[in-house]
């Protein structure tokens, strides 16, 4: 009976230890999860569909394998970052010929002491563009702990090409040929090569080395120029005399580079070459090229690229020229130029308030609800400033100054440009200036000659839409006024003011600029009729008078997105 307690309590102290570790092994697992472990990354092609698979083991459940995707555009990539995920086989990169996809790659990152972060996992693909792709879970028949993770795009459908000869042109018969050498005597292997066709051949002292040979049915010319080209050796045919020789200049094979040109339909060659260069091995070469047909005229837009490399680069060139030459959407630019005399309680602006009650007063308009609250809108000072207005209370504005007597519209240009191309809008006026010349002739008098004086109103406008439709514009406006005649000559005293700036304003809203205030000064003369017109004494009954006003300029610049076609 005795022995039987013991068995019982031994029994129990089991069950209550299992029990307890199992307790823990659970808690451990909620808040400290263990990390999947990453087997194999490996590229495949699932019948019209190039696809990435990522093999786990060790998993539970779908929701342990958790991931972040980010999509780069400059340069096209996609990047995965994996958490709670184990990957011991070390960084790697490997090179595909999966179109778009060129690489990828697998990084284990680093903490700030430079130990590798053992649960995290990091893969990146390059792409010459970013395909549309699909990434989905797949769970292994066979192995219930196995999920495979996979990324998969359609294959590029490519056209089937012509071979191309090494050869341009044909020298020697069209025999073909087929020989196996390793470390072989140069000179012998020529020798063999002319044999079979029973050719004359010329070769110096000179002509040395070894070459390992493996063709199988080539052409004897293309043969020959492979062979000695690797050895910086050439030959020509001198009446039906094959003679060799050391390579005067460096000769390239027709297969060795390259040679493509690109038609461009949107982007100028002189604008896509900067980012060709970055992509070209050190043995590229780009040129652009105008299509002008004549040759009297002045050459166009460069909009052909012709561009030499190594034809095992020429798809991520490709994807760059794809990238970059695309139709972009257009902004129109619609700018109004409107000047109000400024009242006599706008000494520092037009008071908008102040103009709407006396709107309101004209128009005999009590009820006050059915005007549009403006607020306190001061545009003016001794600066140029800035608001932008939605479309409402642009039309309300444009209600205000159109009842306005002393307010006119000066200009009313548009604009149409390439997203991220400037545009000009300049409206001027040639006054000519009378000029003496010299000192005077003998009959004393002065010779007198004109120059022309230009008082323009000048915008340079730069806008770049977004994907929101969020145009930022990059503004330099110039306003040149004249504000004076002095000297005897009565030469124009010329008012100029410019900005520089940087704004952001919705499609269809308007930037207005405000604060370009100029004092005119009208010389008024009234006389007592009859008396102010007899000699001698009309000086006493003749007044003058000098009244001055001042007025301001505003501008009103709306930009709109015109979207490309589809």
């Amino acid at each position: 009976m005795k022995y039987l307690s013991m068995i019982k309590i031994q029994i129990m102290t089991i069950f209550i230890v299992l029990n307890f570790n199992f307790q823990a092994k659970s808690l451990r697992d909620n808040f400290f999860p263990p990390a999947s472990s990453l087997e194999k990354i490996y590229l495949t092609e699932e019948g019209k569909f190039h696809t990435l698979i990522f093999e786990f083991t060790g998993i539970e459940s779908d929701d342990e394998i958790k991931y972040k995707i980010d999509e780069n555009f400059a340069p096209p990539s996609l990047i995965l970052s994996f958490d709670n995920v184990s990957w011991k086989k070390g960084n790697f990169t490997k090179k595909c010929d999966s179109s778009p996809l060129y690489q990828y790659s697998m990084n284990i990152p680093r903490d700030i002491n430079q130990k590798e972060e053992i649960k995290r996992a990091i893969v990146k693909l390059d792409f010459t563009r970013v395909p549309n792709y699909s990434i989905k879970l797949d769970k292994e028949k066979l192995k219930s702990s196995t999920r495979q993770l996979k990324i998969s795009w359609e294959k590029k459908k490519s056209k089937k090409k012509n071979r191309r000869s090494l050869a341009s042109t044909k020298r020697l018969p069209d025999s073909r040929v087929t020989m196996n050498f390793k470390n072989a005597e140069l000179a012998n292997v020529v020798r063999l090569l002319v044999s079979q066709d029973n050719l004359n051949l010329i070769m110096g002292d000179d002509i040395k080395g070894k070459v390992t040979v493996n063709l199988e049915d080539v052409a004897l010319e293309s043969a020959l120029d492979a062979i000695l080209h690797v050895n910086r050796y050439e030959w020509f045919v001198q009446d039906n005399i094959i003679i060799v020789q050391p390579m005067k200049t460096k000769q390239v094979l027709s297969g060795e580079l390259r040679t493509q040109m690109f038609r461009l339909n949107y982007i100028t060659g002189s604008l896509i070459s900067d980012a060709v260069s970055e992509v070209l091995t050190p043995r590229g070469k780009l040129k652009a090229l105008s299509s002008t047909a004549a040759s009297n005229i002045e050459a166009g837009e460069k909009d052909i690229l012709l561009v030499t490399d190594i034809p095992t680069n020429f798809s991520l060139i490709e994807g760059v020229v794809r990238s970059l030459d695309i139709q972009s959407d257009q902004i129109n630019i619609s700018v109004k130029f409107i000047e109000t005399k400024l009242k006599h309680d706008e000494i520092i602006g037009i008071n908008w308030d102040l103009r709407e009650k006396m709107d309101i007063v004209r128009s005999n308009n009590v009820d006050s609800s059915t005007t549009l609250d403006l607020g306190y809108l001061l545009i003016g000072g001794q600066t140029m400033n800035f608001a932008t207005l939605s479309r409402p209370i642009v039309s309300t504005i444009m209600s205000l100054l159109a009842n306005d007597g002393d307010t006119k519209l000066l200009q009313e240009p548009q604009v149409t440009t390439a997203n991220n191309s400037p545009a000009n809008i300049l409206i001027g006026t040639t006054i000519p200036v009378l000029v003496p010349q010299g000192e005077g002739s003998v009959f004393g008098t002065n010779p007198y000659t004109y120059e022309n004086q230009e008082v323009n109103v000048s915008l340079d406008v730069l806008p770049r839409t977004n994907k929101d439709k969020v145009i930022s514009m990059k503004i330099d406006a110039v306003v040149q006024e004249i504000i004076a005649l002095i000297g005897k000559d009565q030469r124009p005293m010329i008012s100029t003011r410019s900005t520089s700036t940087s704004v952001r304003v919705n499609d269809g809203e308007t930037l207005l600029i405000g604060g370009l205030i100029f004092d005119s000064a009208n010389k008024l003369t009234s006389k007592v009729p009859i008396l102010g017109d007899i000699p001698i004494i009309k000086t006493f009954f003749n007044y003058n008078n000098a009244d001055r006003e001042q007025k301001e300029l505003l501008i009103f610049i709306t930009p709109t997105v015109v979207s490309s076609s589809k």
